[in-house]
Parts: C-alpha cells; sequence; structure tokens
C-alpha cells in the first residue's frame, strides 16, 4: 500500500480517457458532477454531457433512453438514492430491457459519512444484486475503480457500479488488470479465509499483516464483483480453510456475505461469520468512527479471525 488517490480525479479523468476513444460513452448526472467527478468530462465533450437536475427517477429514465439509441450511459447520483428512488427505473427501463446503462452509485455505504444516515447506503448492492441481467462492481481502490470502468465499457448490459467517497488506499499496482466476475487472492493462507470487498479490503490487509505475526494463517481474497460472484475461488477457499470471514460496507443482509453464504451452503458448507452494517441505519459521523461502529474495520476482523480458529476448533 502506498498513498491516497482521488476517486473524484480517477472517475473524471478516466471518462474523459475512454471518451475520446469511445463516442459513444456520454455521462448523464442529477446535479452531482463535484462528488461524481464528471465535470472533466463536461469541459472536454460538453455535448455528451446531460445534466438533470435533482431527478433521480428521470436521471435513470434518460440514461436507458440514451442506451436505446446505441449509447453507453455512465449514470451518477448517490448510491442510496440510484437504489431507492430510482429503483423502479433501474429495474424496468434498465434492467428488464438489457439496456447497456452503467449506473455509478456515489458516496456508497458509511463513505457518505456527515451527509446523515439517510445518505449512507446500508441496501443498494442487495438492491441490485437481485435485479435480472445486471452486475454489481465494488472496487477496492482507485486503480480497480479505472480497470473497472475499462471493462464495463467493454461489456455489453446494465452494470451498477458502487463508488467510495475517497479517497481511497493505493492497493493495487499500475498494471493491474480488472475482470468482470473474478476475485484476486491478495494473501494466500490455510486457517481462515477473508473475503472482502470495496474499501473493506485495504482493512482485511492491514489484520492479515497483524494476524502473520500472531502466526494465524489468512487466506485473504478480494471479491470486486459481486455480481457474478466468483463461486470457484470461494468454493476452494472453504475446502482450504474450513472457515469463512466476510467484511463489506454494507448491510450484512443480501450483499457480500450473503452471495458467499448462498455460494457455500449450495455446495460446501463451512463456518462463516459475515461482518456489515447489522440491520440498521447508519449514523452521522466520520468513516473511521463509522467502520469501527459497525465493526468492519481491521480491528474488528482479526477478533472475527481469532473466533472462526476458535468455532473451527469445535
Amino acid at each position: 500500500m502506498h498513498q491516497m488517490v482521488s476517486v473524484t480525479q480517477t472517475y473524471g479523468e478516466t471518462l474523459v480517457r475512454l471518451g475520446k476513444v469511445e463516442p459513444r460513452i456520454v455521462v448523464v448526472e442529477a446535479d452531482l458532477m463535484k462528488a461524481s467527478g464528471s465535470k472533466p468530462f463536461q469541459e472536454a465533450f460538453s455535448a455528451r454531457h446531460f445534466q438533470v437536475g435533482i431527478a433521480e427517477q428521470n436521471l435513470i429514465g434518460v440514461a436507458a433512453g440514451l442506451a436505446a439509441m446505441g449509447k453507453i450511459p455512465f449514470a451518477s447520483t448517490f448510491a442510496n438514492f440510484a437504489s431507492q428512488r430510482a429503483c423502479d427505473q433501474a429495474v424496468i427501463s434498465v434492467a428488464y430491457n438489457r439496456f447497456n446503462v452503467k449506473i455509478c452509485g456515489e458516496y456508497a455505504g458509511l463513505t457518505s459519512e456527515k451527509n446523515g444516515a439517510t445518505h449512507i447506503s446500508v441496501e443498494d448492492v442487495a438492491i441490485y444484486r437481485c435485479m435480472p441481467n445486471m452486475t454489481v462492481i465494488d472496487p477496492g481502490d482507485c486503480t480497480e475503480l479505472a480497470g473497472a470502468m475499462e471493462a464495463i465499457v467493454a461489456y455489453e448490459g446494465p452494470v451498477y457500479l458502487r463508488k467510495a467517497h475517497g479517497p481511497m488506499l493505493d492497493i493495487f499496482p499500475s498494471d493491474y488488470s480488472f475482470v468482470i466476475g473474478r476475485s484476486v487472492v491478495m494473501q494466500d493462507g490455510c486457517d481462515v479465509g477473508l473475503i472482502t470487498t470495496g474499501i473493506t479490503t485495504s482493512e482485511g490487509i492491514k489484520a492479515c499483516k497483524d494476524l502473520k505475526k500472531r502466526g494465524v494463517s489468512v487466506k485473504h481474497i478480494h471479491m470486486p464483483t459481486i455480481k457474478p460472484i466468483d463461486r470457484g475461488t470461494i468454493l476452494r477457499t472453504a475446502r482450504e480453510t474450513g472457515a469463512i470471514v466476510t467484511v463489506e460496507n454494507h448491510s450484512r443482509l443480501g450483499g457480500l456475505g450473503s452471495a458467499v453464504a448462498e455460494t457455500v451452503c449450495d455446495e460446501y458448507p463451512v463456518l462463516l461469520i459475515r461482518l456489515g452494517i447489522d440491520d440498521c441505519f447508519g449514523e452521522t459521523a466520520t468513516l473511521a468512527w463509522l467502520m469501527e461502529r459497525f465493526g468492519i474495520d481491521a480491528g474488528h476482523i482479526i477478533s472475527a479471525v481469532e473466533e472462526a480458529i476458535r468455532r473451527k476448533a469445535f
């Protein structure tokens, strides 16, 4: 891990870079260009940038219409609005029609911080994950965010791209290649499997360093694509370790932990501990405080891994 990198700057620069080679890319915004980072795209391609105002349902409807005309729309708004207020349009206008819309949920999960509990999206992954035809991605750093954007432009179909309110810790090398549906083995091990996604992966890396000093061998998997989930890697981890801990910046219901639980229950049941927001709304505070409060920081990961080892022994 090296430095903190701006999510908004990465998003804007990547949109401009991709827009220069793919003229079908357009951007639709609900009055949040500064939050999303799409302002540079507006400046570079003003005719391909559409501002619909604070009207999230219209945002998704307009994006669906542009996709029907052969465009590749990137539609951005806060993750809570993208998943709640515009849910019907995402289901019927986008997912049902398999339109090539890339819905970008900004300030995802606890990263909304002081915007308040109502803006903390505890359920957006669950909502989008259950939509037929929808791909769901939660990048672990800005290098992966840029790679995911490249991948979804090449991919024909609807995507929900979850974006943290950065900056994010740089954890992948510049030559890292993101592939939809493929996880990344961050560290091999045999005692416990640790599966993280989004901002929890950097916390997992910290936890694994501490656990290694204690003699605990953790197989750490970063799972950036929540749907389609990398079932093969999950099942290999289950077989090799006999216990899995999942960590997500989202409710424990319906997200990464649920997807892993469904996978192992179907084919290879093992002990599973799921860390996440425990069936409650968020609170208004700093990200570090919220991650500790809701038990998804490095300290809670260490405790969960140690608990898994104890429970596995019986």
